[in-house]
C-alpha cells in the first residue's frame, strides 16, 4: 500500500533530476520515534489568549531554539561521532505562547537559572537518539513550567503550628496507648498457653 501511494506521488511528478528530494516527502512513512508522532505539529496556531491563564502543554516548535552537540558518558565511537544532546532555548519575555502572569511566575521562581539575557536554557542527553532527547528536553521544560505555575504551599500562624504539634502529640500518645493494650492481650495470650 505504501509503495503504490509513493508510485502515484511519483507518476504524478515530472521526472527530473529533483525526484529524490521529492520522493522523500510524498512517502508517508515515519519513524515510531518521529517528532511528529512525539510531538504535535508545530503547524498548530497556540497563542497566549487561547491558554486562558494556564499552560495547556503545547510549545510551538518555531519559538524555541535547538541545538546538538556531542553527548558525554560512555557509549563508544558513537558517542563521539552523532551529536545527542539538545539543549533547548527560549527567550522567557519575548514568548508569545506564554501568557504575561505564566511569564512573570516563570521568571520569578527560575530567576536564577535564567541567563543574564533572559533565556531559559533546557539540556538532555539522557538517551543515545536525538529525537528521544528533543522530547525529554520539551517534557522537562513542560514540567518546569508547569511547576512555577503550583501554589505556593500555604503559611502557616504561629497558633495554628501549635495546633498542629498539640494533634501530633496527641496521635502518637494514643498509637502508644493502643499498642500497650494489644501487647498486654498478646501477653495474656502466651500466659494461657503456658499454664
Amino acid at each position: 500500500m505504501l509503495a503504490l501511494a509513493t508510485f502515484r506521488c511519483i507518476r504524478s511528478l515530472d521526472m527530473t533530476q529533483h525526484t529524490y528530494p521529492i520522493l522523500r516527502y510524498c512517502s508517508s512513512y515515519s519513524s515510531s520515534i518521529s517528532l511528529r508522532k512525539i510531538y504535535p505539529s508545530p503547524e498548530k496556531n497556540s497563542n497566549a489568549d487561547d491558554l486562558k491563564g494556564e499552560f495547556n502543554g503545547h510549545i510551538p516548535m518555531n519559538e524555541i531554539t535547538k541545538t546538538f552537540s556531542c553527548s558525554s558518558g560512555p557509549g563508544g565511537q558513537n558517542v563521539n561521532k552523532v551529536e545527542t544532546k539538545v539543549d533547548i532555548r527560549f527567550h522567557v519575555n519575548s514568548a508569545t505562547w506564554l501568557t504575561p502572569s505564566v511569564k512573570s511566575k516563570i521568571l520569578e521562581k527560575y530567576r536564577k537559572d535564567l541567563t543574564k539575557d533572559g533565556w531559559m536554557v533546557i539540556k538532555s542527553d539522557r538517551t543515545r537518539s536525538q529525537t528521544l532527547n528533543v522530547a525529554d528536553a520539551l517534557e522537562k521544560l513542560r514540567m518546569c513550567i508547569r511547576s512555577a505555575l503550583e501554589p505556593p504551599k500555604p503559611k502557616f500562624t504561629d497558633e495554628e503550628k501549635e495546633k498542629i504539634r498539640k494533634g501530633k502529640l496527641k496521635a502518637a500518645r494514643e498509637r502508644l496507648h493502643f499498642k500497650r493494650i494489644r501487647s498486654d492481650v498478646n501477653a495474656g495470650r502466651k500466659e494461657k498457653q503456658v499454664v
